[in-house]
């Protein structure tokens, strides 16, 4: 027997005052009316006949009250052995199926369903079972219940997938599922034990100390594996009517062995190649001087023969070959230098996939913002009413503006789109050290990833920027003052920078630095390449900058199903992409398409050591299970009995008893 909570038996010290209560020299409450007193001799009444203990079991009551309180909440239970009356003992069974994509391989899926089905027969009758599925994370197929057909019928419906399976999951569902009241939990889990699915903490891995996990392991002794690891090279082909792509075939377990790699565009034969592939190593192949087809078109790259898992044979991309998207750039009258840098430094990188269309500010009251992903304005004053209206809408529906000072700005003391007035304008010099450097700035912002480099850059002249109420600073002078800002209105984005794009305010333009600024934040504004097109099964696709301001944003599955609702077709900001193949993203006037392809991860078969697996086990009540085990049932600690519960049925027996036997003494008291 132990003790849950043993300082609490300190208040068994209060069984003294039933005692001192007892042994208490009380007078007599009955009164007699009696003669003067005067000639009586004053004397002490000897107490000793009174001091000793009456209503012996009144006082019993009493004092087992105060003991059994401070028992009660001391919380005594009483641990029974190992396999002690474990028959007795009702158990509930988590029987998990693993349904990654390294489940197809072969015929395990099919020998998983045959030993859970042969676990739901064997459960005994006061057991209940639980079906959960692996992958992706830990789905629920029933609730505990002792229904056998509803398990079977579970069994039978589930289905393994394309996704990536994580023990760290497993043991998180486990912790969250295991009953409160102590209820043994045997955790049956039915996988190929694949060592890609051990998180990276074994810490991740621990299971409750009423659970237990018995081992059905599926793998073979040889699984060997060939895959399409991934493709790499140009996608976009903006202003080129061929590409170049590198496929990288591996094999994990695999002899030496000679593979074919076919290229499909939208269905048809691109090219074919022969590779050797080392044994349990790496081979590529180079796809050059294909020809693309206007738009976007979908590629497959397709291993040949196959084997025992067809469904990473196959690799997708997608490949575009359409206009780059324009960034409407707005000068000021008479400047174009502004326009020259910004337009040159997004040309100069490869990463860059924008065209600039420079516009002054008279031409661009004709323009229509909805139709570029971002509108740089630079050194604007003021707009014209209904181009400004036009870009409010813009920017609140999801559009994104840049902001960039100036002369003109600062002598009329406002500029365009930006509420705010402008204060002063502070000059520094450009003679000894009297000019500003760029200070504290959020290396974790998407934009900001490259901009180490910006501190060597020199600020002559700058605006004194006032923020609002959510406003986020993401760059400041080495003075402290904004030098960039980030503000957000509606679903959309400004940039407010406090100098300006040319050379005059700044020698910016003049360092190398200067290109991965203009780049990374016209990437990141106009969310024109976020995200990409090539995905990851169970991966999660943003429709906020693709939906833009163009309203309803319809996606279809590979299998050709809206895989958004009404609803969530006109305010959805996300779809989970839970299949293979290609999503069709339709938007009002031009649809687009994501590859969806298995986690490459699960294309190696290779199973945990021995050692890990018992150390998983060890983690749980049953530290001595076997490791390989297909089924063999462990003894399970039974959980501690809770002696305390019996005692506070007791305590309120005492109460009521104590209660009885004090109104007794009471009434013959006032009789007498």
């Amino acid at each position: 027997m132990s003790l849950l909570s043993p300082w609490f038996l300190l208040g068994g010290l209060a069984i003294g005052l039933p005692l001192w209560l007892h042994l208490l020299d009380r007078e007599n409450p009955v009164r007699q009316m009696f003669s003067s007193l005067m000639f009586f001799e004053r004397r002490r009444q000897s107490s000793v006949k009174q001091r000793q203990l009456r209503y012996l079991l009144l006082l019993a009551m009493r004092l087992a009250l105060c003991l059994l309180l401070a028992l009660a909440f001391a919380k005594p239970v009483w641990e029974l052995a190992a396999g002690a009356a474990l028959g007795d003992v009702p158990r509930l069974h988590l029987i998990v199926l693993d349904t990654s994509l390294s489940m197809t391989y072969g015929d395990r899926w099919t020998r998983a369903a045959g030993q859970a089905q042969a676990i739901v027969e064997a459960m005994k009758p006061a057991d209940r079972g639980q079906i959960l599925m692996l992958g992706p994370g830990a789905r629920l197929g029933t609730e505990p219940t002792a229904d056998r057909q509803e398990l079977g019928a579970a069994i039978r419906a589930a289905r393994p997938s394309a996704s990536r399976a994580a023990y760290g999951d497993l043991a998180e569902a486990v912790r969250s599922l295991a009953p409160a009241d102590g209820t043994p939990v045997v955790v049956h889990l039915l996988s190929d034990f694949q060592q890609s699915a051990l998180p990276g903490r074994f810490s991740d891995l621990a299971l409750p100390t009423t659970a237990s996990l018995q081992v059905h392991n599926l793998s073979e002794a040889e699984a060997p594996n060939w895959t399409i690891e991934n493709v790499k090279g140009t996608t976009h082909l903006w202003g080129q009517k061929s590409g170049r792509l590198e496929v990288t075939v591996a094999g994990f377990g695999t002899p030496k062995a000679s593979k074919t790699v076919t290229f499909l565009l939208n269905g048809k034969p691109a090219g074919s190649y022969s590779v050797e592939i080392p044994a349990g190593g790496r081979a590529s192949v180079v796809f050059e001087d294909f020809e693309v087809p206007t738009g976007v078109t979908k590629g497959e790259f397709v291993l040949e023969p196959g084997d025992d898992l067809p469904l990473d044979d196959i690799r997708r991309v997608v490949i575009d070959r359409s206009e780059p998207p324009p960034i409407l750039f707005v000068y000021g009258d008479g400047r174009r230098r502004d326009l020259l840098y910004y337009r040159a430094a997004l040309g100069a990188s490869p990463r860059s996939r924008f065209r600039v269309q420079g516009v002054s500010r008279v031409q661009a009251e004709q323009s229509l913002p909805e139709r570029f992903p971002m509108v740089v304005l630079s050194d604007i004053p003021r707009l014209a009413d209904a181009f400004l209206a036009r870009l409010t809408s813009f920017v609140e529906n999801g559009g994104a503006v840049w902001i960039a000072l100036g002369v003109k700005t600062t002598l009329a003391g406002t500029a365009a789109f930006y509420p705010a007035a402008i204060q002063q304008t502070v000059y520094t010099g450009r003679e000894g050290q009297r000019f500003q450097f760029a200070g504290e700035f959020q290396e974790s912002h998407p934009a900001l990833q490259q901009w180490q480099r910006l501190r060597g850059v020199k600020f002559y002249r700058y605006a004194k920027l006032s923020t609002a109420p959510g406003d986020d600073v993401l760059v400041r002078l080495s003075d402290g003052s904004p030098l960039l800002i980030e503000r957000r209105m509606g679903d959309g984005k400004i940039f407010i920078f406090a100098s300006s794009f040319d050379n005059v305010w700044n020698d910016l333009p003049l360092h190398p630095v200067f290109v991965p600024f203009v780049v990374e934040s016209a990437r990141y504004l106009s969310g024109v390449e976020e995200g990409g097109r090539q995905a990851t099964i169970d991966s999660v696709l943003d429709l906020g900058r693709r939906r833009g301001s163009s309203g309803a944003v319809q996606v279809f599955d590979p299998a050709g199903e809206r895989a958004l609702s009404l609803s969530e077709s006109v305010a959805g900001t996300s779809v989970a992409l839970s299949q293979l193949g290609f999503y069709e993203i339709r938007l009002p006037g031009a649809s687009d398409l994501a590859a969806v392809n298995p986690d490459a991860r699960e294309s190696n078969l290779r199973p945990m050591d021995a050692d890990m697996l018992a150390l998983w086990q060890a983690t749980g009540s049953n530290a001595s299970a076997p490791a390989s085990g297909e089924g063999e049932q462990s003894s399970i600690k039974p959980p501690p009995l809770r002696i305390w519960k019996f005692l506070l049925v007791l305590l309120v027996l005492a109460a009521l008893v104590e209660s009885v036997i004090g109104n007794l003494h009471l009434k013959v008291q006032r009789e007498v």
